[in-house]
C-alpha cells in the first residue's frame, strides 16, 4: 500500500500483517525445511498471541537483564538522544512488543511538547493495539500509530510515507534486534535499512546492543526455573503447525536445549528431534526430520563496540554517538 494520507492517532496500518500466514509459511520453507545445514525456526514465529504474553513475562523476570539495562540506559542517557531527534520526526521502532523500553524516550520528548509520529512495528495484531493505544493516551504532543506486519513489510512501506515526507526518519532498533546474528549476514541486513536512509533529510538509526561477556548471567537469563523462556521457544513449533497445516509437532518429539557457542559470545536455543519427524505439509511441502536433527531458535548474539563498528562500516553506516548502560551489558549508538 502506499501511505499517501494522513492516518489518525492510535490507528494501526495493515502493511503486511493481512498476509502474515502466506509470510510465515514462506519463511518457514526457506530457513528452516530446505537447508539441510542450519535449519532457523523464523523469529516471527515466537510472536503470535501467546507469545506475546509469555514475552512480556519473560521481560520481567528477575534474571532477564537485558529489558532492565535497556530502561535504564534510556532513563540516563534519554535527555540526551531526545535533544537530538528534531520536530516532526518519525520514529520507526522495530519491534514494539513491550513499549517500557521506549517509554522513557517518548516521555522525555513529550514533556518537550517536540510533535512526533511513532510508528511502532509488530506481527501480532492484538499486542499491537493494546500498546499503541495505551501509548496514544498517555502522550499528548506524540502521535502513535501502529505498523502490523514483518521486518520486510516496514522496508517496503516505510518509503512510501508521503505526508511527512520531508521529515526525518529515525530507526529504533532497541532489543540487540538489528546487528543480531553472524557477522557477516548483520552487516548485510543493516545494509538494507541504511539503503533507505536518505541523505541530506536527518535521517538516523538508534540501536542498542548487549554487550555482555558474563556468560553466567546471559545463561541464567534463558534458562529460568519456571520455564518461560522454554514455552516461548516450544510455541514457535506449536504456531508452525497452524501455519503450515498439519500436526508434525508434537512435544515429546523434541527436546529444548540450551547452547553456548565456542566461536561468539552468543546463546541460541536447539530443539533436537528425539526420532524421525516426517510429515507431508499442505501444499507438498515435505517435513523430514531424521532423528537427532536440530533446528536452532532465538540466537542472542553479544558484540562489543568495536565490532558494532565494523558492522556499521560493511553496512554503509557512519556511528555518531555512543551510550553505554550504567550496567555493564548495554550499548546505544546512533548512526
Amino acid at each position: 500500500m502506499r501511505a499517501n494520507r494522513t492516518f489518525t492517532n492510535a490507528q494501526i496500518i495493515d502493511i503486511g500483517g493481512s498476509r502474515l500466514n502466506e509470510t510465515l509459511r514462506s519463511m518457514l520453507v526457506n530457513s528452516m525445511l530446505t537447508p539441510k545445514k542450519h535449519c532457523v525456526l523464523p523469529s516471527a514465529l515466537l510472536s503470535d498471541d501467546n507469545g506475546s504474553f509469555l514475552w512480556r513475562d519473560i521481560n520481567r523476570m528477575p534474571d532477564y537483564y537485558q529489558m532492565q539495562d535497556e530502561i535504564a540506559l534510556l532513563e540516563l542517557h534519554g535527555k540526551d538522544i531526545a535533544d537530538l531527534i528534531p520536530p516532526n520526526a518519525l520514529l520507526i521502532d522495530l519491534g514494539c512488543g513491550d513499549t517500557r523500553k521506549v517509554y522513557p524516550l517518548l516521555s522525555l520528548l513529550d514533556r518537550a511538547r517536540k510533535p512526533i509520529h511513532y510508528y511502532g512495528l509488530d506481527v501480532c495484531l492484538s499486542s499491537l493495539q493494546s500498546t499503541i493505544s495505551q501509548l496514544a493516551s498517555s502522550l499528548t504532543h506524540i502521535k502513535c500509530y501502529g505498523l502490523w506486519g514483518t521486518f520486510d513489510d516496514a522496508l517496503r512501506f516505510v518509503p512510501t510515507i508521503s505526508p511527512y515526507s520531508a521529515s526525518p526518519r529515525w530507526f529504533l532498533s532497541l532489543g540487540s534486534i538489528l546487528g543480531n546474528d553472524f557477522p557477516g549476514p548483520a552487516t548485510a541486513n543493516l545494509a538494507r535499512w541504511a539503503a533507505i536512509l536518505r541523505p541530506g533529510f536527518d535521517d538516523r538509526m538508534l540501536l542498542s546492543m548487549d554487550s555482555t561477556t558474563d556468560l553466567n548471567r546471559i545463561w541464567n537469563s534463558y534458562h529460568d526455573p519456571d520455564g518461560l523462556f522454554e514455552r516461548f521457544m516450544r510455541g514457535g513449533l506449536e504456531n508452525a503447525n497452524r501455519v503450515l497445516g498439519v500436526e508434525w509437532y508434537w512435544p515429546e518429539d523434541w527436546e529444548v536445549v540450551g547452547v553456548m557457542s565456542e566461536e561468539y559470545v552468543m546463546h541460541r536455543f536447539v530443539f533436537r528431534a528425539r526420532r524421525h519427524v516426517r510429515h507431508e505439509a499442505l501444499g507438498g511441502v515435505e517435513i523430514d526430520f531424521p532423528e537427532g536433527h536440530e533446528i536452532d531458535c532465538y540466537e542472542g548474539f553479544r558484540f562489543q563496540p568495536e565490532e558494532m563498528a565494523r558492522q556499521f562500516r560493511g553496512a554503509g553506516l557512519k556511528q555518531l554517538r555512543m551510550w553505554k548502560a550504567p550496567a555493564p551489558s548495554g550499548i546505544g549508538e546512533i548512526t
